[in-house]
């Protein structure tokens, strides 16, 4: 495999933030101690934090996309025959293309049916796209679909046709290869494979697509290049694509920095749609005013940018917000620049757009939680001395709400039955740092709308997300999750049956977390906060805004098998306003520690109890 060489005009130099640098790398670290491990006394356990150990156990290749293949040219005979080319093209098209917007397609379409013509003379660049394509469009096909297509599960015709890529784009000489079509091969690649590759080498992966495309010179804008019209859009398109990717892969690495921390002057693309460009072009036609094929991926670009142009990078539950003097932004500042974006938005893309058009839904729906994670993480407990304990209600308040807003949303994409073609995409945007302080916050709100609310979002969102969370491995992660939702739910049976109010049964999701887990639910260890020695259940007090359930699993009813030392109360201080302390981020570790869920001994796909398969979530 050839090394990266890079040319005089990759011009990578860091913005000046030395404070943002090193608070941003603490963000990770930040998530690893909410989901980490102790000893008994409460100290943290040398070695590798639970995300790193998930990652390692769901990927124990690490090798990755690019490094995990051999120097193979038989990948030739694995074209399909030209009508299913042309049915995977069409998939392309209707399902990853519109998300996606990298090249001109009807310049690619022409390209296609020429080298279906002819496949055994195919260029390299091309062929390395074509099979990028083919692997995009059976990453996105309905499992039924794919199977009827080519007689075979769709994991096996993935697998296939991602074995074929990376041969391919090995054939190119991907890493030193200048040809665009190479680069947008590879861009194709990451994309499909976001929702199954190691964070960390995702993010490995991403650096060497920068890399490329800096050496090509993608950083820089084509318009002060001399380049042609066509070729300078073309290019921005594939710029800001991969600085998406890059961002996300940053945030869900723990890398703490991405390549909004270096310079470029690319300019977003235009608000045009294909049909209005043309390679003999001799200008760039005006922004469409309303919608066009590319907003959805602008308004994307367009949050993206904001973050460049205001210094602010967004990383999980922590927005390492500096001025350019290393100053941080109070928070006036921030919902100040928010608001701005949020404006921006709504005028130059989400009016215009009719949410009855699938496409317009998403850019809606994307954007507004875009928003709101940003209002999220900017007023996050995590920026008090003191961890939130003095945070005003309206504060909370705030949180709660935009946290349901995030999750709502989610679920309302995934009701959408025309969404549904976007599945491989929708699917891997789980809405991690809403759920967790939302489930975190439902521990001390136990009633009110807001809890109500809360938990009907939650329970919705699981029927959706179980599946794609425990998907062929036992995750850490989602075992601390499910942890935590279950210690919410026994927090708000125990304050009804401390308020001797009538208890309706647990939610289908409860019931399935606590078939998952076994019976009792948790471990518990002497003297800790789940010892039934050490539990304080307060009486609700009327000015709280609370409401409660109880169930005949934390009664211990004899019959369900279910044994007293379950009767577990919430730990102090965690039921009642006027007592509110919120959950110490850094101390999840004993959380884990004293309520960690075990997964009975058994295959590595879980009954869970729900109307489809783990593996025909995409």
């Amino acid at each position: 495999m050839c090394s990266i060489l890079l040319s005089p005009i990759a011009e990578f130099q860091p913005v000046p933030l030395t404070l943002q640098r090193a608070r941003s790398t603490e963000q990770f670290k930040h998530l690893e101690e909410l989901l980490g491990a102790s000893d008994d006394e409460g100290h943290r356990k040398p070695g590798p934090g639970v995300i790193h150990q998930a990652y390692d156990k769901l990927h124990p290749d690490g090798s990755g996309l690019l490094f995990a293949f051999s120097m193979r040219d038989d990948f030739k005979r694995l074209h399909p025959e030209p009508i299913k080319i042309f049915r995977l093209w069409q998939t392309y098209l209707d399902c990853v293309y519109p998300l996606t917007m990298i090249f001109h397609a009807p310049t690619v379409q022409q390209q296609i049916l020429d080298a279906s013509a002819d496949l055994e003379n195919v260029p390299e660049s091309t062929e390395a796209l074509m099979f990028a394509i083919y692997y995009a469009a059976v990453v996105a096909l309905p499992p039924e679909d794919c199977q009827a297509m080519f007689g075979l599960p769709q994991p096996a015709v993935v697998n296939k046709y991602l074995l074929a890529t990376q041969q391919a784009l090995n054939a190119a000489k991907v890493l030193k290869n200048l040809d665009t079509a190479v680069l947008q091969a590879l861009v194709i690649l990451l994309l499909a494979s976001r929702h199954t590759i190691d964070p960390r080498s995702m993010w490995i992966h991403c650096g060497a697509a920068i890399r490329i495309g800096q050496r090509i010179g993608l950083h820089r804008d084509g318009s002060s290049l001399g380049l042609s019209p066509f070729e300078t859009e073309m290019r921005r398109r594939l710029w800001w694509q991969i600085v998406v990717l890059d961002v996300r892969a940053a945030e869900l690495s723990g890398a703490g920095t991405s390549i909004l921390t270096a310079l470029f002057d690319t300019r977003l693309p235009s608000n045009v749609n294909d049909s209005n460009l043309k390679p003999e072009m001799g200008e760039i036609p005006p922004d469409h005013p309303g919608t066009s094929d590319m907003t959805f991926c602008l308004a994307r670009y367009e949050v993206i940018n904001f973050l460049k142009r205001s210094n602010a990078t967004f990383f999980f539950f922590e927005g390492a917000w500096a001025k350019p003097e290393g100053v941080p932004a109070t928070l006036a500042e921030k919902d100040h620049a928010i608001d701005e974006l949020e404006q921006r938005l709504e005028e130059k893309y989400l009016r215009h757009c009719d949410p009855q058009i699938t496409l317009h839904f998403l850019t809606k729906m994307f954007s507004r939680t875009a928003v709101y994670r940003m209002r999220l993480i900017a007023h996050h407990p995590r920026h008090y001395p003191d961890k939130g304990a003095s945070m005003p209600t309206e504060e909370k308040d705030l949180l709660c709400r935009l946290s349901l807003n995030m999750i709502e949303n989610d679920n309302i994409t995934q009701r959408n039955q025309s969404a549904s073609k976007f599945a491989w995409f929708v699917n891997s945007n789980l809405q991690f740092p809403a759920l967790i302080y939302l489930i975190s916050e439902l521990r001390d709100r136990t009633r009110g709308e807001l809890a109500d609310r809360g938990w009907q979002a939650i329970g919705e969102g699981f029927q959706y997300r179980i599946a794609f969370i425990a998907e062929r491995k036992r995750s850490p992660m989602f075992q601390a999750i499910a942890a935590l939702t279950l210690k919410a739910w026994q927090a708000r049976e125990m304050d009804a049956l401390a308020n001797n109010e009538p208890v309706p049964e647990p939610p289908d999701f409860i019931l399935t977390l606590r078939r998952i887990f076994g019976e009792p639910p948790f471990r518990h260890k002497k003297g800790s906060a789940g010892d039934p020695e050490n539990s304080h259940v307060p009486a609700h007090s009327a000015a709280g805004d609370h409401a409660g359930e109880r169930s005949d699993h934390v009664r211990g009813i004899a019959e369900n098998g279910v044994s007293a030392a379950t009767e577990v109360a919430p730990e102090p201080g965690t039921t009642t306003s006027s007592d509110w302390a919120p959950i110490d981020w850094t101390c999840w570790d004993e959380l884990i520690e004293n309520w960690g869920p075990q997964i009975p001994d058994g295959s590595e796909q879980f009954d869970l109890g729900l109307p489809f398969n783990i593996g025909a979530v995409q």
